[in-house]
Parts: structure tokens; sequence; C-alpha cells
């Protein structure tokens, strides 16, 4: 080769090299390359995760709250009957109350419902062995939402701590009861639209309150207020931070590294907030089409959070971190319009893989998904069920339909199988409340009514 095209080459080996070697340092390019490696590192430790939370609560426990125990869609540890088919599941009693599409409470003997009374809502406490009134708490209140078709009534679930019990009404109005000689006192209320400047979510207010402690919780979505802390005695607001869009989710608390994290998913970002002063330690973007971020955050082993949306949104898993005295969320992956959707109903977690409703009315159906990857198990799906609401009851899902009929599913991602089907159950086609099961009943909710299922062995 001739001297001056030897240089040649070298010349240009040498530009490619310095321009790779640049190249490489770019952010953009750097990445491409190192959110590949951290997902795929991320995935392998979520899959290999202890899932020391993977237990059901005590049967003690019953269902104080949203979804239950923990909030995680679990019924309590108890035996049930399963043979749907052959001795399907008894009615024991209905209860007629307003419109709404709140979930029941259930715990010590009592059933916990919000409603609408004429104008205004209500808090029902009904015996949950007979289906009696206990007591009921009326409240002035406006339309819940802005959308007439759907402001039937509330559609938060009480939270129930001893013989005090929280609520967010559709309006926004927040009311803490004590009862007393068995009648309902009202220690504090809030109103959050008044007092914190919340817009109105166009389908109402619909987030429950968490209790932490002596801190009642909750996510008005407003400006520099995006989640405000109660005093839990006396209502006194203790603390309030972030200026992100409302949405229709709840919140739940882990403790992450030993520091507990109360994760609030807004109608644009998923929140990680210290509970003790408020302080928004990290936040991690997921904005959705009408702020329609209405599933619950799945937390598995204090670590990961799971957060889905329909309207095209997809899911997205994150692993919270604790870096000093703040926690972190770092991105295992974000399946932005090609994952799953989940749109009224919060997906179930059990053995590694989620199951859930994905989609939206008409193009919804139970699926079962990996919780490390977010990919569908193959060939496990039944569209037949389209949308609807669930709960995990040992190695069964208890599905609602919105539609009225009952399922009973095999929790086992190997095999999509329905074991039952009980037509009829519910009326009416927007039957979005979470069933409960305690002490071997099950409790449903419709717009018109509660009804009480005998399924015990």
């Amino acid at each position: 080769m001739k001297p001056r095209s030897l240089l040649l080459v070298v010349g240009v080996l040498l530009v490619l090299g310095i321009g790779g070697f640049v190249a490489s340092r770019s952010p953009w390019v750097m990445s491409l390359f190192s959110k590949d490696a951290a997902s795929a590192e991320e995935q392998s430790r979520a899959a290999a995760a202890a899932l020391k939370n993977d237990a059901p609560p005590d049967a003690a426990s019953g269902s104080p709250e949203w979804r239950g125990a923990a909030r995680k869609g679990v019924a309590p540890a108890q035996p049930f009957r399963t043979n749907w088919d052959a001795n399907p599941p008894k009615e024991v009693w209905r209860a007629a109350i307003g419109g709404g599409y709140g979930s029941c409470a259930v715990v010590g003997g009592k059933l916990y419902v919000q409603d609408k009374h004429g104008a205004g809502e209500g808090v029902l406490c009904i015996d949950a062995e007979s289906g009696k009134p206990v007591w009921e708490f009326e409240y002035a209140s406006g339309p819940a939402g802005n959308d007439p078709s759907f402001a039937i009534g509330p559609r938060a679930t009480p939270t129930v701590v001893g013989n005090w019990v929280f609520t967010v009404g559709g309006a926004g109005i927040v009311h803490a009861l004590e009862v007393v000689d068995g009648k309902p006192q009202v220690r504090w209320t809030h109103d959050l639209q008044k007092e914190f400047g919340a817009p109105m979510p166009q389908w109402g207010f619909a987030g429950s309150p968490l209790v932490y402690n002596d801190l009642v919780i909750v996510m008005p979505g407003a400006k520099g207020a995006a989640v405000v802390a109660f005093d839990r005695g006396t209502g006194e607001t203790k603390w309030k931070n972030g200026s992100h869009t409302p949405s229709y989710s709840s919140a739940v608390v882990a403790s992450v590294g030993g520091q507990d994290t109360v994760f609030a998913f807004l109608g644009d970002a998923l929140l990680a907030v210290r509970p003790t002063d408020g302080t928004i330690t990290d936040t991690f973007k997921f904005e959705t089409q009408f702020g329609g971020n209405i599933a619950t955050p799945v937390v598995v082993d204090n670590e990961y959070v799971f957060i889905s949306a329909s309207y095209g949104s997809g899911c997205a898993l994150v692993r919270a971190e604790k870096v000093g005295d703040a926690v972190k969320l770092k991105p295992v992956y974000a399946l932005r319009r090609s994952g799953f959707q989940a749109h009224i109903a919060t997906p179930v977690y059990k053995d590694k893989h989620l199951f859930g409703i994905d989609g939206l009315r008409g193009s919804g159906g139970l699926k079962c998904i990996e919780f490390a990857n977010g990919k569908p198990v193959e060939d496990w799906e039944e569209r037949k069920i389209g949308q609807a609401s669930l709960i995990l009851a040992g190695e069964y899902l208890i599905v609602q339909r919105d539609a009225g009929e009952l399922c009973l599913v095999r929790a086992d991602p190997k095999e999509c199988k329905v074991v039952a089907r009980v037509p009829g159950v519910l009326g009416g086609r927007n039957n979005w409340a979470t069933p409960a099961l305690v002490g071997g009943r099950l409790y449903l909710r419709d717009e018109e009514k509660v009804v009480c299922l005998d399924v015990r062995p």
C-alpha cells in the first residue's frame, strides 16, 4: 500500500474511533444501552424477589378498607366453598341502598358502605350477619362528578379503624365519624374543593382515605395539595404537597428499606411520599388521557411498584430504593400503549404473576402477565368476562362482572380455567365495586343494593 493511502486509512480509522468514543459517551446513546441493561438486571431482580408480602391477611382482619387489609386485593386466609356449579353461592340477605360505585368494608361483624341520599350522600352501617341496618349518617353534598351519566353517588370505600370510620364522598367531602353508643358522631370534616382548590374530577372523587398511624391521607389533586394528610383525631391539616392533577386511584403505604413510604398515583405521575412530613422524595411520570389513573399501585416485596392505566396508557414497574432519607423510583420497564391496561379494576398479585382485567369496556378481558417483565402469559385469557372487578381468595379469583355475573377462576398462570359462572347476581351494568369475602360470606354491591352470599364449606 502506498504511504499516502496508508495514511488515509489510518486517518479514517482514527476519526471513526474518536467519533465512536464520543458517540458512546453521548447521554442519548448511553441511555439506549444502559437502560436496556438496567432493565434486564432489574427484571431479573424482580423475578427473583423473595415475595415476603405474598401471604394473605389473617382471617381476623376482615376487609376494613379499600381492597381489604393492606390494600392488596386479597381475601383473609379462610376456607370457602368452590364447587359453585354443583352448589352455587346462596343468598343470605339483600339490603337496599342508594347509588354509588364504592366497595364495602366488612370488619367486626359490620358492613360499611357509602351511597347517595336524595341530593346528598350517606354512610351506612349494616349488620354483616343479618343485613339489618345498624346506623346511617347523611350529609349535604354536590354531584359526584361532572358527567351526569355516572354521577350516581360516592366512589370510595370507607376506612374503618376501631370505632372510627373515615370516608371521602363523590364531591370531595371528607368525614371522620366516631361511633359512640352505637351512633356515629362527626369528629371533623373537610371539603377538598373549597379548602384546597381541588378541581372536580370528571367522574368525581374516588380515592379511599389511607390511615397511617395518626394520619388520614387523601389525594385532592390540587395545586400545592396533590396529597394531604390530616390528624386522625382532630382533623388538623398536618401537611400538604405536590401540584399534580387528580386521579381516581387510592394511595398505599409500604416500608422501603425500613422507611415507610406512601405511593400516590395521581393523574400524571406516581409519587413516593414520606408520610411523616409529606416530602415527595421522587416522581415517576405517567400521564394518562382524562387523568384516568384509576388502579391502585400494586406493591410487591416492599420494593417493586406496578402501575397501569387504560386509554392506551399501558403499564410500568419501578423499584423503590432507599437513598439516604429519601426513597427513589428506578424504572424496571415502561410498556406504554403496548402493555397491560388496567381500567376500573386493580390487578392482584400471586406467584410472580398479575391477574387482572385488561382494556376498556367492550375490549376488556381477564389476563395474566409476568410481574417481572409485564409480558402476557401465552394463551391465558378469558375475553368473555369483559369488564369486571376481582379479588384473590386462596387459589382462586372471585370475579364480579360489570353486567352482574359472578365468576370463579383458578389463579393458576399455567392454565386459564373458569371454574363456575353464576349469572344475574347483581342488576345494572356498571357493577364496579370490588367483592369482599369475610368469614365464608361474600359481599357484593350494585347501584341499588348490597347482597350477601353464603360460600361457607
